[in-house]
């Protein structure tokens, strides 16, 4: 997927390139337990899983997916922590 528009900078990046699932979506969830709500992660992760994995996280847990994008080798995934 490319990136169509451009995204909110994040309060925090979390690398877990090298990484395979479960990893990435248990350490978004850890990140996004600790911050103030409406903040934005930036996840970056080597696994291609996390273009489905993200997505499903945050529905299921209510936080805000705003994208999830190939770089490279990389993608990114940005969410955004829901109002309590």
């Amino acid at each position: 997927m490319a990136l169509t528009a451009p995204m909110p900078a994040p309060a925090r990046t979390l690398d877990t390139s090298g990484r395979l699932c479960p990893f990435p979506i248990v350490e978004t969830a850890k990140a996004v337990k600790a911050m103030d709500a409406g903040a934005v992660l930036l996840v970056i992760a080597t696994d291609p899983g996390i273009a489905l994995d993200m997505p499903m996280w945050c529905k299921a847990t209510r936080n805000e997916h705003l994208g999830t994008f190939q770089d490279g080798a990389a993608w990114k995934s940005f969410v955004r922590k829901r109002a309590r």
